[in-house]
C-alpha cells in the first residue's frame, strides 16, 4: 500500500484542514515527511483539550480522495511503549484524545508508516494531520510515506498561552532552579523575585494570590495562605524538582471552563515518566561570594557578605515490566547562605541612630535549607486504561525576614513542610475518555521569632518606618490538610464536538494559631523621643477562653461543562460554564462575643458613621456561603488565510478565585488570642492622648516594658485594650472579567501572535478600620488625613472589619515572537508586553486602615506592573560541541507609592511618582550559560558528563529595589533624596555559578 497526498478539505469533530489541491512528486516524499514531524514538535499555538494538560492527534485519512472508514488507527509512545487506538469512522475521520505528552509513532490498520517523523505533543496541545493513502494492493505492507498535506496546531478557544519545553527548562540559565522561572516568557505574566529572595508568579496587575498551578491536571492551590499555591509565602523554595517537571504551559488569559481557583493565569505543568530504559543522573551547582561582584552596599563597606548557594540531586526511572509498570524517582536539595543588607528607611539620617542601632546595619547572610523528593508509578493495565501514584514531599527551612528596615534579631525562622499524593485512572475508549483523580494534601507553615524579647519600632514623624530593632512579631503555626476527588470526562462521539465535563470535591481541613506580636513591640517616633514608646502592642491569651487557634472543615465543591466545537473548517468555538462553592464552618458557625456585641450597640461614636454594625456581627446562623460563582467562558479560532497560517483568536470569561483562610481565621484567633494595644500619654504632637477620655490611653511608666508591667495593663481594663476583628455576612469571592482578541500566524521561520487584553479585577478582600470619633467621623473636622487611633470601641482598641473591596484593571498589548530550535542550530523566543494598569490598593496589601471606605481610596497607577516589558530567551549549538543559551530581561520604570504630608499633617495623602535617575529602563538582566557535553561510555554506555558555567547578570546592572518615597512634612518642600534609591537592590550582581551533571 504505497501513501500519497491529495487535497482534503473537510471539517471534522476536532479539528479543521484545508490541503493542496494538487499531488506532490515522490521526489518530494522526505523534505516533507520532515516538515510534518517538525510541525508536531513545534505548533504555531496549542490549547487545553480533554482533560487538563493533555493532548489530542485527529485528523482525515482517506484512499484515493476517498474516506479510509473503520480502520484501527494507533499511536504509540515510543519512550514507554503506552498505546492509544481508534477507528476512522465513515467519513475517515480520526481523534485519540487524553494524550500524555511526549513522543509518539502513528500506525495504520496496525502497521507503520515508513519514513515518518516522530510526533511530539506538548501540553495542552491539538494537532491535527491529514493522510490520504494510494492502495495498489491491501495485502501489500506500508512501505512508503507519500502524503503531503497539512498538519495544523491551533488553539481551541483563543486563549492566550505558551509553551515551555523540557529543553528551555533545561538549558536557559537561571538564579534557582524554579521551573516557574521561566514562566515571564508568556507575555503578561511575571516571575518576581523579591529582596528576600522569595518567588512569585503575577498575573496582570492582580496579586500573585491570583493564580493556580496545575501539576498532572491537580491544582496547588495555598487555601490558607499568600502566594497562590502552598508553600509559596514569601518562600525561596521551589515548588517542586526541576528534574521532575517535562514541560509546562503558561496560560496568561484562559477561556476553558476545567480550569478553577483562580482569576489570572494558570499554569499547567506534566511531570517526567519513567520510560523502557533506564535512565538517571545527577547533578550539582554551587556560588559562593568570591563568584560574585559586590553589591553597591558591599561597596560601599569595601567588603562582601559572606554567601553560598549550593544545589544538587539525583533521578532515576525505568521499566519494571516493560510497557507495562514504570518508574520515576527525583530528589533535590538546596543550601543557601544568601547575602541581606540592612538599612534605613525613610530617608533618615543613619548618622543620627544610636551606635548600639548602628552597629546592627550593613551585611547579614540569611540560611535557607530545602529538600524535594517526587516518585510516580504508571501502571498499563491494558490498550485502554492506565494507572498512575504520584508522591512529593517539600521540606523548608530558613532565616527570613530580615534585611531592609529588619535587623537580623527582628527576623524569623521558618518551617515550610508539605506532602502530596494523587492516585489516577485513565479510561479511554473510542466515544469517550475518563479521568478520575483521588488527591491527599498536608501542607504547614510554622514561622518562629529568632530572638525574644522587646520589639524596637524606630519610626519618624510620619509613621513611616525608620529601622525594626530588637525582637520581631511573628509566631504561626498554619495548615491545609484532606482529601478530594476530580473527575473528568469528554465525550467524543457527537461529530464536530468534544463535550467535556468534569466535578470535584474536597474536604480540606484549614488551621491557624496565630499569636501575634508574640513579642511585645514598641513604637518610638524617633522625631520626638528615643526614651519614651508612644504605643505598645502586644499579644495575649483570654483567660480560660482560647489561645489563638482556629480550624475550619472546608468542602469545595466545582462542576463544568463545555463543548468544542468545529462550527466550521474555519472557525472553532468552546463555550462553557463552570460553578465553584466553597463552605468554611469557622466563617459562618461564628459568634461574635456578646460583650463585644454589647460594647458596639451601645457605642454612640457608629451612630452617624457610615457603617452599619449589623453587617459584621454574627449570630452564628445568620451567614450564607457564596453561591453566585457561575462562570460562563467562551472562546474562538477563525481561519483567515488558507492553512491556519493567519487566525483570529479571542474570547471573553470570569472566573473566581477564593477567599484566603488566613484572611477569615483573624476573626477567631484575635477573639481568643488577641493583639493589645495601648497608646501612652505624651506630649508627642503627633501622638498625644488624655487617660481620661481614651480607654486605651495611660501615662508612661517604664515598667511598661517589662511583661509584668504589660500583665498590669492587661488586667486594668476589661477590654485590656485588644482590638476586635470581624468579617462581612454577605462575604463575597474575588473574580476577574477577562476579554481578549488577536492574531496568530506565520512569518517565515516565526511563529507570531498579537493581542489585546481587558481584565478587571472585583471583591478583593480587605480590612478597613472601624474606629470612629465621637460624632462618627473618621477625620477630625476639616482634615482629610489622621486616623482616629484613640477612638477604638469603648473597653477595647482599634476594630477593625474585613470586606470586599480591592479592585484592579489592567488593558495590555502582548506580542510573542517564537522561532523553534528543533533540527537547527538556534531557536528563540521573543514576549513583549505593554500594559496600562490602575488599582484602588496596591496589589497584595490587605489593609486599607487610612481612609473611612474603599470608595475614598484614588484609583493610581498599579506599582506592581511595569508599563513595558520585553523578555528574550535563546538556544544556540556553537562549534565544538558547545550549547549556549541567554535570557534578557528589560522592564520600564515602575511606578512608586509615597505619603505626601507637605500640605499639612492633617492633610497627608497617598502619591504616585516615576524616578528619573534610572532613564526608561527600571530593571535589566542579561543572563547567559555555557555548556558542553561529554560522552563517558567508558562509565556506562549512552552517558554523558555535562559541564555548565551560568553567568548572571553579565553586565552587572544595579537594578534598584525601592525609591525614597517620602514627599515631605507639613510645610517642607520635597527632601533633597526624594525618588533617589534607597540602597535596596532587585536581582543579584553579575555571579558565575558552575554546574556539573551526569546522566545515564
Amino acid at each position: 500500500m504505497l501513501m500519497h497526498a491529495h487535497p482534503v478539505s473537510s471539517s471534522r469533530s476536532n479539528s479543521s484542514s484545508h490541503f493542496f489541491s494538487s499531488r506532490l512528486a515522490p521526489s518530494r516524499k522526505n523534505i516533507l515527511a520532515t516538515l510534518i514531524g517538525f510541525c508536531c514538535a513545534t505548533g504555531f499555538a496549542d490549547s487545553a483539550v480533554a482533560q487538563i494538560g493533555s493532548a489530542s492527534l485527529g485528523g482525515v485519512i482517506e484512499t484515493r480522495d476517498q474516506p479510509l472508514a473503520g480502520t484501527s488507527v494507533t499511536l504509540v509512545n515510543t519512550a514507554n511503549g503506552y498505546s492509544a487506538k481508534t477507528t476512522t469512522k465513515a467519513d475517515g475521520s480520526y481523534v485519540i484524545t487524553g494524550l500524555a505528552p511526549g513522543e509518539y509513532r502513528l500506525e495504520v490498520a496496525g502497521k507503520s508508516l515508513q519514513g515518518q517523523q516522530p510526533i511530539n505533543l506538548r501540553v495542552g496541545q491539538k494537532v491535527n494531520l491529514n493522510i490520504d493513502l494510494e492502495q495498489q494492493n491491501p495485502e501489500q505492507p506500508v512501505e512508503e510515506l507519500l502524503v503531503l498535506g497539512t498538519q495544523v496546531n491551533y488553539n481551541v478557544g483563543g486563549e492566550v498561552g505558551t509553551n515551555i519545553t523540557l529543553e528551555q527548562i533545561e538549558a536557559l540559565p537561571q538564579t534557582t532552579r524554579n521551573f516557574l522561572a521561566f514562566a515571564d516568557l508568556a507575555p503578561g505574566v511575571q516571575f518576581n523575585e523579591g529582596q528576600d529572595g522569595s518567588t512569585s508568579i503575577q498575573g496582570g496587575a492582580q496579586s500573585p494570590n491570583a493564580i493556580n498551578v496545575f501539576i498532572d491536571g491537580v491544582g496547588q492551590k495555598n487555601y490558607v495562605l499568600r502566594g497562590g499555591i502552598s508553600g509559596q509565602d514569601a518562600s525561596r523554595g521551589t515548588p517542586f524538582p526541576q528534574s521532575a517537571i517535562s514541560e509546562y504551559k503558561v496560560i496568561t488569559q484562559n477561556y476553558s471552563a476545567e480550569y478553577d481557583q483562580l482569576s489570572s493565569a494558570a499554569i499547567v505543568a506534566v511531570t517526567a515518566s519513567g520510560t523502557n530504559e533506564f535512565k538517571g543522573g545527577f547533578f550539582y551547582d554551587y556560588s559562593d561570594e568570591g563568584m560574585r561582584e559586590k553589591n553597591p552596599n558591599e561597596l560601599n563597606a569595601h567588603k562582601k557578605v559572606p554567601s553560598q548557594q549550593i544545589q544538587y540531586g539525583a533521578n532515576v526511572g525505568g521499566p519494571i515490566i516493560q510497557d507495562t509498570l514504570h518508574f520515576f524517582l527525583a530528589y533535590e536539595g538546596k543550601s543557601n547562605s544568601d547575602p541581606r543588607e540592612v538599612i534605613v528607611g525613610s530617608g533618615y539620617d543613619a548618622n543620627k541612630l544610636p551606635e548600639g542601632i548602628r552597629a546592627q546595619l550593613g551585611g547579614v547572610a540569611a540560611d535557607f535549607e530545602e529538600d524535594l523528593i517526587f516518585g510516580k508509578l504508571s501502571y498499563v493495565v491494558n490498550d485502554e486504561q492506565k494507572i498512575e501514584l504520584t508522591a512529593k514531599y517539600r521540606d523548608e527551612t530558613e532565616l527570613t525576614g530580615i534585611g531592609g528596615q529588619n535587623v537580623l534579631d527582628f527576623g524569623t525562622d521558618k518551617n515550610n513542610e508539605e506532602s502530596r499524593w494523587v492516585l489516577s485512572h485513565n479510561w479511554r475508549t473510542e466515544n469517550w475518555v475518563n479521568d478520575f483523580r483521588f488527591t491527599y494534601e498536608d501542607y504547614t507553615f510554622n514561622p518562629r521569632p529568632h530572638t525574644l524579647g522587646n520589639g524596637t519600632i524606630l519610626l519618624n514623624a510620619a509613621d513611616r518606618t525608620v529601622l525594626n530593632t530588637g525582637a520581631g512579631r511573628d509566631f504561626q503555626k498554619k495548615s491545609q490538610s484532606g482529601w478530594g476527588l476530580q473527575e473528568d470526562f469528554t465525550y467524543l462521539s457527537l461529530d464536530d464536538h468534544q463535550i467535556k465535563t468534569g466535578f470535584k470535591y474536597k474536604a480540606i481541613e484549614l488551621s491557624s494559631a496565630e499569636q501575634q506580636p508574640y513579642n511585645p513591640q514598641y513604637k518610638y517616633n524617633i522625631d520626638y523621643s528615643w526614651t519614651q514608646p508612644y504605643r505598645v502592642e502586644w499579644g495575649a491569651p483570654l483567660a480560660n477562653i482560647g489561645d489563638g487557634t482556629a480550624q475550619s472543615d472546608n468542602q469545595q465543591i466545582g462542576i463544568y461543562i463545555q463543548d468544542d466545537w468545529s462550527a466550521t473548517e474555519r472557525l472553532t468555538i468552546n463555550a462553557g460554564v463552570r460553578w465553584d462553592y466553597e463552605k468554611s464552618d469557622s466563617y459562618l458557625d461564628y459568634q461574635t462575643p456578646d460583650a463585644v456585641v454589647t460594647a458596639l450597640r451601645n457605642w454612640p461614636n457608629l451612630k452617624n458613621s457610615n457603617i452599619n454594625i449589623d453587617d459584621y456581627i454574627s449570630t452564628g446562623r445568620n451567614r450564607d456561603s457564596f453561591t453566585g460563582a457561575w462562570q460562563p467562558r467562551v472562546g474562538f479560532s477563525y481561519d483567515i488565510g488558507s492553512d491556519y497560517n493567519l487566525v483570529a483568536f479571542g474570547g471573553a470569561g470570569r472566573a473566581y478565585d477564593r477567599n484566603l483562610f488566613d484572611n477569615l481565621q483573624l476573626e477567631r484567633t484575635k477573639a481568643t488570642f488577641p493583639t493589645y494595644s495601648i497608646n501612652f500619654d505624651s506630649e508627642d504632637p503627633q501622638h498625644n492622648c488624655d487617660p481620661a477620655v481614651e480607654s486605651n490611653c495611660v501615662a508612661w511608666n517604664p515598667k511598661y516594658l517589662t511583661r509584668e508591667g504589660l500583665e498590669e495593663l492587661l488586667y486594668s481594663n476589661t477590654g485590656g485594650g485588644r482590638e476586635v476583628f470581624m468579617v462581612n455576612n454577605d462575604l463575597k469571592t474575588p473574580y476577574s472579567d477577562q476579554f481578549s482578541l488577536g492574531l496568530r500566524g506565520t512569518l517565515g521561520d516565526w511563529d507570531s501572535e498579537i493581542s489585546l487584553s481587558h481584565i478587571k479585577s472585583h471583591d478583593g478582600f480587605v480590612w478597613m478600620l472601624l474606629n470612629r470619633r465621637p460624632d462618627g467621623s473618621f477625620f477630625e473636622s476639616g482634615a482629610s488625613w489622621g486616623q482616629p487611633w484613640g477612638f477604638g470601641i469603648p473597653g477595647y482598641s482599634n476594630g477593625l472589619i474585613g470586606m470586599n473591596g480591592l479592585e484592579s484593571e489592567a488593558d495590555s498589548l502582548y506580542i510573542k515572537l517564537d522561532k523553534p530550535k528543533a533540527d537547527d542550530f538556534w531557536g528563540m523566543t521573543i514576549a513583549y508586553t505593554y500594559t496600562d494598569a490602575q488599582e484602588n490598593r496596591k496589589a497584595g496589601e490587605v489593609f486599607a486602615l487610612d481612609y473611612p471606605s474603599m470608595d475614598d481610596y484614588t484609583w493610581f497607577d498599579s506599582v506592581s506592573v511595569p508599563e513595558h516589558r520585553l523578555v528574550i530567551a535563546a538556544l544556540f549549538d556553537l562549534p565544538g560541541g558547545v550549547d549556549f543559551s541567554a535570557k534578557l530581561n528589560l522592564e520600564s520604570v515602575k511606578t512608586y507609592m509615597g505619603t505626601d504630608c507637605r500640605a499639612g499633617w492633617n492633610a497627608c495623602k497617598y502619591n504616585t511618582f516615576k524616578p528619573e535617575s534610572d532613564g526608561f529602563i527600571g530593571y535589566k538582566q542579561l543572563d547567559i550559560a555555557f555548556s558542553k557535553q561529554i560522552p563517558t561510555n567508558s562509565i556506562a554506555d549512552g552517558s554523558t558528563l555535562n559541564l555548565r558555567l551560568d553567568v548572571l547578570n553579565l553586565t552587572n546592572a544595579v537594578n534598584h529595589g525601592g525609591y525614597q518615597d517620602w514627599f515631605g512634612g507639613a510645610g517642607e518642600g520635597l527632601p533633597a533624596n526624594f525618588a533617589q534609591p534607597n540602597g535596596t537592590f532587585a536581582g543579584p550582581p553579575m555571579t558565575i555559578k558552575l554546574g556539573v551533571n551526569w546522566n545515564w
